[in-house]
Parts: C-alpha cells; structure tokens; sequence
C-alpha cells in the first residue's frame, strides 16, 4: 500500500469514526453518571475539586468538561462531543501505534477501522464521560513511550509519562498501564540497552511524585463503602467480564461462540508477529493488553475483594493495543497468507460486532436509562399537591426537570425544584432507617407521590420509602423506563408516620429472629397485599436463607405467597450484622381467582440448597402472623 493510499484510506477511517461518533450523540438522553458528570463541572473548580476527592474518578476530565461547557453550553450534544473528538483522535492514535509496532500500512488501517466500529469504543465515545479520553490518553502515552525507545529522544520519554499522567488525573485506573510500559520497556532495552530502564525508572518516578497530592488530598475516596453486597471480586471473573463486554461491545450478552470470535483475530495476529519476526514488537502489543488487565483485576482481588470497584470501562485504554494484534493479521508470512488472515480478522470481528453496533445506533435496542422520557412523563402527569421522589440525589434527574418543566408549562416557576426529593440525600447514600423520608415527606406535606426509582436496591435495600407508603397511601399506578420505575402512591394519612408493626419474638433455629411484623389487614382481589417483616441476627450464619410467606386458608392451603431472598441479593443474610434490625418488605397480588374470605398469614425461612425449614422453639417451622381478608372488587 502506497503512503497515498494509505493517507485516503486513513481519512476515510477518520471520517467514519467521527460519523459514528458524533452523528447520533444526542438520540438518547442522559443517564445517571453522565448527570453526576454534567454536576461536577458545573461546580466553581474548588468545589469541583473536594467533590472529586471522595469520588471514584479524579477531577481533570471534569475541568476539562468545565471549560468545553464555558465554551458551548450545557446541552446532551455538547458535553459528549468532547468524548467523541477523544475517541476519534484514539482511532487515529490506534493507526500509528499499529504503524510503529507493526510497520504494516495495511496492519495500522486494519487496526484503526476496528477500533472505530468497536460498540465498546463507541458506546463511551458517545457518554459525557471521561472513558474515551482516557484511551486517547492511555494510546498516545504508549506510542510515545515506543518512540522513545526507538529514538532515544528523551522529550518521547517526557510526553509518554506526563500524557500517563493526564489518563491517571482523568481515570484512578489508568495507573495500571504503568507496569505495562514498565515491561515494555525491559523487552525493548535488554541486553544492550540497560541505561533506558534506569531512565524509565526516573520517568516513573516523576510520574508517581506527581500523583501524590492529589492521592493524598483524596485519600479513602476512591474505594469508600457502598453500604451493600458485591459478590466476590475474583481475577478470572474480572478477566472474563471485561472479555464479554468487549465482545459484546459492553451493551448486551455476547452471542454464542463469543471466545472463539475473539481468539481467532488475536492467535492470527500473533502468527503475524511471529512468522515476520517482529517478537519485541509483538510482546509489547499484547503487554499494553495484558498487563493493565491482570494489575487492575489482582489489585481489586487483593486490596477489595467485595468492592464493586471493577467495571470493564475501566480498563477501555487497552483496546487501542487489542485492535492493534488484532491488525497483525497482515504480517503473517508467507505474503499471500497476510490478506488472508488480515481479511479474515476483520470478518470475524465484523460478524460480532456489526450487528451490536448496527442496533446501538438506530436506538431501537440497546438504551441507556432513559432519563429524559421518564422526566417527560412525571412533569407530564404532575398535579397539585404531588411530590416526586428520586433514589439518591439523581441529577440526571435534575439535569431535565427545569427543562422538561420550561418545555410543558412555558416558564420555571417556584415550585418546580420543591417538588423534587432526593432520599437518601447525596450521590453515596444509603438509607438506614425511615426517619429521613417521613422527616422530607411531611415537610412536603404531599398529596401524591411519585417515585423514581434507579438501583433502589442498592441505596434503598430495606425498601424503607415505599414500605413507609404502603402503611401512609396505596399505589394507583406505575410506569417504567427500563430500570427506571415510577410509581405513584395516593397518600390517605396526614402526618405520615412509621408503620406500626407489632412485636413477634419469634425466633428461628435459635439465631434467626423474626423481631417485628405488619401487615395489611385487608385486601382487594386483583390488588396489592403488603407485609413488612423486620429480622435480625443473634449470632452470625452462613447460610442465605429465605423467607417465605404464605397466605393459606384455614386448613393450610396456599391461596397466594412472596418466596424469595429477604430484602434483595446484595444483603444476604450472611453479610447481616449481628443484632441489627433490617426491613424485609413483600409486596403480593391477590390473584384474580380468590375467593373474597378470611385467610391466615405464615411466615418462615428455609435453606434454599436443601429446602430444610428452621423451627421455632415449639417445633413449628413457620410463624402465624394472624389473619387477613380479602374484599371482592
């Protein structure tokens, strides 16, 4: 291929990356995190600064979104194209990596028309986040790192650590390429080169030096305690994580034979390094991938094993490099192989990835919440007198409602923030009890109220807010948005006040107790039935055991029943503390079919590996909370 041909080719890469880029960067709204984005750089740059320091991402990104938002305004469009530019320019960078390890014109357009069709890349591309920054940054870090290696110019060296730099200020995870141009450059500099480690090792250094304050500034933000349940970090878990993402472009589950789809590209990219002895080129392509991802998931595995502190987004700068031994397909030798093999590498990946792609950007498939239509909805049907209520300070949420408001009443008057509650208070919160919601409830002294509900279960586990409705109102209606749920509550009970459970006692194989219930006292054919149960431990277990409840006719017949986990899968019963009370909330239809009677109320665990019940003390193996009726409609 001629440097004319490539350079044509090239542009058309470029173009078709930006196209797919910025073409559709507003189709779908805003969602939780871009929210959290659009916050923070709105915020003066000091406030912005101590924010981020009890965050999980540090604060350049959000500076640089700061002054881009200065420059052309707040909109959905506007906040992403800065990622979009990003991504486009790390398409660009992935062609020269590929063009300095390679020295293939064919393998560097390969590699970059990958990683512009990657769903991966451009899904993030498409988010007011800083994960497509983060890969130019991390691309362009590691090309110049190369450069140096090849030129000895230590301005190479300086850009490659200060441009690793910017990538760790914008990601905590962009640290994790360290190690890999460490190894990098031991595969480049040995035997005959030994002063370029004592060079890098300075480099590094620096890098580290500069680091610190911030690290010190914002000591224990990054991993703080979610308050919930994160199955167990493992590194093979991880690993296979990030592998489906990618494979899948992060969007969906990956089709079937996804591992094979991905392998094939790498194992003919790796007989292109070998057959055109191109081996330290080689190592350091597939180092800039597998180092980060093995540093990254045994730092998670070791330092917080139950953190959810891993997502594969995390790692996206090593996806320049992937696509970099995927494009090596066109150094196998013999020369007609290489076609073969390049072709065959960009079939395969088209095979899996186009289709994803393709859905992602007619929109009539893959969503991000849907934020800006939920927001639509709830001003939309908004009344006198009502009150909505977020999970947790979701400002996405607040990113629409002004607009939303402007756009269906004409203009933003006073009453358009009081109507919006954020329980608990603050992006990290997790309600404990339900003092805070009556205390926001009754100052609001509301009519009705609507929930928006996003990860409920985990900032909400207990349920504590729309249990606390179930005693005060009734549901009249819900409507969801994807994981977005948005019911409506009639409130009948003014002051709103806790529920009023009544005292049981009743333990449960001597260290399960069941300290208090309530329950509906009546309820309607076709309608909702309630029942709050609150557990603790006297001794900790480790058995997940289940609850259920059954609502049986007098002679032990199951008319209806909640069989399930108490509360949800991410408290389970083992990570309970001892001695402190949890809210388990059911909420049951009464089929269509009962028989309008009076009906008795059951309460009990059992193991769900064996289905053995445990007792109480009189032998019984399950707890009669009393009776219930149930009214004809």
């Amino acid at each position: 291929m001629t440097q004319r041909a490539f350079a044509i080719a090239g542009g058309g890469v470029l173009l078709i990356a930006f196209a797919l880029r910025a073409l559709t960067l507003d189709a779908q709204g805003l969602w939780f995190d871009e929210g959290w984005s659009w916050h923070l750089a709105t915020m003066p740059l000091d406030a912005m600064a101590r924010t981020t320091a009890a965050d999980r991402s540090p604060p350049l990104y959000y500076a640089l979104l700061h002054g881009w938002i200065l420059l052309g305004g707040d909109s959905a469009f506007t906040m992403r194209f800065l990622s979009a530019l990003a991504d486009t320019a790390a398409v660009a960078l992935t062609a020269g990596l590929a063009l300095a390890l390679t020295r293939s014109r064919a393998a560097a357009l390969s590699s970059s028309a990958l990683y512009a069709a990657l769903p991966f890349a451009v899904w993030y591309a498409q988010e007011t986040r800083m994960y497509a920054l983060v890969a130019a940054l991390g691309a362009a870090s590691s090309l110049a790192l190369w450069r140096w290696l090849r030129t000895g110019n230590w301005r190479w060296l300086v850009s490659s650590t200060a441009l690793l730099g910017l990538a760790a200020y914008s990601h905590y995870y962009a640290v994790f390429l360290l190690p890999a141009h460490g190894l990098v450059v031991l595969v480049r500099a040995l035997p005959q080169r030994v002063w370029m480690m004592g060079r890098y090792a300075l480099a590094a250094s620096g890098l580290v030096v500069a680091l610190l304050p911030w690290l010190a500034f914002a000591r224990g933000g990054f991993a703080y305690d979610d308050g919930f349940y994160f199955p167990l970090n493992t590194i093979e878990g991880r690993l296979l994580e990030w592998a489906r993402a990618v494979a899948a472009g992060g969007l969906v589950e990956p089709p079937q034979g996804w591992a094979l789809a991905m392998a094939l590209p790498a194992g003919l990219g790796v007989l292109g390094f070998l057959s055109s002895q191109r081996y330290r080129a080689g190592l350091v392509a597939i180092a800039l991938v597998v180092v980060p991802l093995l540093a990254a998931t045994v730092a998670v595995r070791l330092f917080y094993p139950n953190r959810s502190v891993f997502h594969p987004r995390y790692v996206i700068y090593v996806l320049p490099a992937l696509c970099v031994v995927y494009g090596a397909g066109w150094l196998l030798r013999p020369r007609w192989a290489a076609p073969i093999a390049g072709s065959t590498a960009l079939l395969v990946c088209s095979a899996l990835w186009l289709p994803t792609l393709s859905a992602y950007l007619r929109g009539d498939a893959l969503q991000r919440e849907d934020t800006r239509q939920a927001t639509l909805h709830v001003v939309e049907a908004l009344e006198p007198g009502d009150v909505v209520v977020m999970s947790r300070d979701n400002f996405a949420v607040r990113y629409y409602w002004s607009r939303t408001w402007a756009q269906v009443f004409g203009e933003v008057d006073a009453s358009a923030e009081s109507q919006l509650i954020a329980l608990p208070v603050g992006l990290h919160g997790v309600l404990a009890d339900d003092r805070a919601a009556l205390r926001a409830l009754n100052d609001a002294r509301p009519r009705r109220v609507r929930l928006m509900l996003w990860q409920d279960n985990i900032v909400d586990p207990q349920r504590l807010v729309e249990s606390t409705l179930w005693h005060n109102g009734y549901q009249i209606g819900e409507y969801n948005f994807a994981q977005i749920r948005l019911p409506l509550y009639q409130i009948q009970r003014r002051p709103l006040e806790s529920i009023p459970f009544s005292t049981v006692g009743a333990v449960f194989g001597e260290h399960v107790e069941l300290r208090r219930a309530w329950q509906r006292e009546q309820g309607y054919v076709g309608d909702w039935f309630y029942v709050v149960l609150e557990w603790s431990l006297r001794r900790a277990t480790e058995t997940d055991y289940k609850v259920f409840v059954h609502i049986r006719t007098e002679d032990g017949q199951v008319v209806f029943q909640s069989d399930r986990q108490p509360l949800n899968p991410l408290l389970p019963m083992r990570r309970w503390r001892v001695g402190q009370p949890y809210r388990d909330p059911h909420a049951m239809i009464i089929p269509p079919s009962t028989v309008p009677m009076r009906y008795r109320v059951f309460v009990g665990l059992y193991d769900p590996n064996t289905g053995q019940r445990l007792v109480l003390a009189d032998g019984r193996d399950a707890f009669d909370l009393g009776e219930m009726e149930v009214l004809p409609r």
